[in-house]
């Protein structure tokens, strides 16, 4: 036997006596959804997958949004949907409430440090164009449907009546996503919108977090229940899941999962 021959008989010994898993390829795990989940799913992702080889965490970008994430989930196209909102009566899974976190009233270069409930109807509304320093204010909008949206909107009813007007406005930016909210009310000068103080710490961003009514956008102001404005967010998965989908479901509720979450900003979930 040549030595060709006796190379190739080797290794498919060594093939054949490799274990199973050793042969695959890894397998993957999809989640999709809101745009204020993404870097906080690729953080426990990628800690995730340190202490489970052959795992892949993959977290869909751009954001498909609750609705699509929802719909997602229904054709077999991603094993876990985020959602910012519970599911409807139309869209299916299991539902599992996981984490919430401050929503923001944002400003890149703003002066103020907070506004009151009443002024920030007036930004929206136009009665008030233009910050302390004579600086124009830049609404920066998100969709009537969108979680943020109506959170804002049940602040009070002039609130609600003011983003109702700016909201029919075609001359102001309209973000698509949480992420690309975010980056516009970054970029832009005396930017006012909404994010979350979850997002703006995991992106590693630099933009004024403001005070509303003198209450402070913190986690500790939100659990002690001083700010009452947040977003909660959901884990939406099939009902039999695959038990490798199961395994991360369940490090994701686990406690170190959760106090990493935390040091981003995000805390648990209320049942």
């Amino acid at each position: 036997m040549n030595f060709r021959a006796k190379l190739h008989g080797l290794t498919l010994v060594i093939f054949l006596f490799l274990p199973p898993f050793a042969s695959l390829a890894a397998e993957s795990i999809t989640v999709g959804g809101v745009g204020s989940l993404t870097p906080l799913l690729k953080a426990l992702g990628q800690q995730y997958t340190k202490t489970n080889a052959g795992i892949d965490i993959v977290v869909l970008h751009p954001p498909i949004g609750s609705a699509g994430a929802a719909r997602a989930l229904g054709a077999n196209k991603v094993d876990i949907a985020l959602l910012g909102r519970a599911l409807k009566a139309d869209e299916s899974g299991q539902t599992i409430a996981w984490v919430r976190t401050p929503l923001v009233i944002a400003t890149a270069g703003g002066p103020a440090k907070g506004l009151t409930q009443l002024q920030l109807a007036d930004m929206y509304s136009g009665k008030q164009v233009a910050w302390g320093n004579g600086k124009p204010v830049r609404l920066v909008m998100r969709g009537a449907s969108e979680s943020e949206t109506t959170t804002l909107r049940a602040m009070s009813p002039e609130i609600d009546a003011a983003v109702g007007a700016a909201l029919k406005r075609s001359d102001l930016p309209v973000a698509e996503n949480d992420l690309e909210a975010l980056d516009t009310l970054t970029r832009i000068p005396g930017s006012l919108g909404t994010t979350t103080l979850g997002l703006i710490t995991a992106q590693g961003v630099r933009i004024d977090a403001l005070s509303i009514d003198g209450k402070s956008p913190t986690v500790k102001s939100l659990e002690s229940g001083t700010y009452p404005w947040f977003r909660q967010y959901y884990l939406v998965h099939r009902a039999k899941p695959a038990p490798a989908v199961a395994a991360f479901l369940a490090y994701l509720q686990s406690p170190p999962a959760l106090a990493a979450a935390r040091k981003l900003d995000y805390i648990a979930a209320k049942p």
